[in-house]
Formats: structure tokens, sequence, C-alpha cells
């Protein structure tokens, strides 16, 4: 039964990541470019780095992003592994340019 539970909880934390227009919208940018600096993303989706920063954690708890750290700088690349399991009708959405 844990193992129900845990891919139970683990739908509900990728959909409830999803379900935020900011959060659905910075996973089409990524599926569309790949990997983003911190500063890319935020600059294409008009954020402040705090609020960036809100909202990429909150999809790497989900598994949704992977952050690459080289020195200061952060670099986000989606796990399609983890969309296409939870939510394969968001992966095939047109990808944001």
């Amino acid at each position: 039964m844990d193992g129900v539970h845990d891919k139970e909880s683990d739908l509900v934390r990728v959909y409830r990541a999803l379900g935020d227009l900011t959060r659905l919208r910075m996973v089409r940018l990524l599926l569309a470019r790949g990997e983003m600096g911190c500063a890319e993303l935020a600059e294409a989706l008009n954020l402040s780095r705090p609020t960036l920063s809100y909202h990429t954690r909150m999809l790497q708890l989900c598994r949704l992003v992977d952050v690459r750290r080289e020195g200061a700088y952060h670099y986000y690349r989606l796990r399609l592994d983890t969309l296409q399991r939870f939510a394969p009708e968001v992966a095939r959405l047109d990808p944001l340019q």
C-alpha cells in the first residue's frame, strides 16, 4: 500500500506544481529551449529573482526540474521522465518560445 500512496503523493505534488500558470509556462519554456539560466528564465517570464527562485524550488521538489550550479549561476532543465509519467498531455503542448 505504501507504493500506491507514494505514487498518489507524487501525482498530487506534480499537479499542484503544474496548476500554477507561472510554473506551467516555465515548464513549457524549458520544454522548448532545454536548459536555461536563472537570468534568462527570469527575463523570459518577467519574474523577479526571488519569485523565480520560489517557483523553481516548487518544480524541483516534485522532480520536474533539475538544477545545475556553475559558480554563482544556476541552470534549469526539465525532467522529461517525470513530466511524461505524470502529465504526458503537458509534454505534448506546443512549447512556449
